[in-house]
């Protein structure tokens, strides 16, 4: 079974450029434990019609390698230094069985 997890917060640099310097920065930083840890694909959204809204959707191959990775600490104030104060953060499960495409 695979999960994922969704992480949504307001970005803490106003300027668009800012902002994607600063998470390619830390994604760069994090990826090379991110994936032999069980990381297995991250996608970033800006919301339409406000682009200081972020969504990250990050993809893993299990619970245990999720919950290892995102309860570091070191990890915690990697990623929450990117927003202006608490990440919404969602875990998922993929539903075996349902029709997806």
């Amino acid at each position: 079974m695979s999960y994922i997890t969704t992480v949504r917060a307001r970005l803490r640099d106003a300027d668009p450029a800012a902002a994607m310097e600063r998470h390619n920065g830390i994604v760069a930083r994090l990826r090379p434990t991110l994936e032999p840890a069980g990381g297995i694909g991250h996608m970033v959204f800006a919301n339409a019609q406000d682009l200081g809204e972020f969504l990250a959707v990050d993809r893993w191959e299990t619970i245990e390698a999720l919950q290892r990775f995102m309860g570091d600490p070191s990890v915690q104030q990697e990623i929450g230094s990117l927003f202006d104060g608490p990440p919404d953060v969602t875990v998922w499960a993929v539903r075996d069985g349902w029709t997806a495409y």
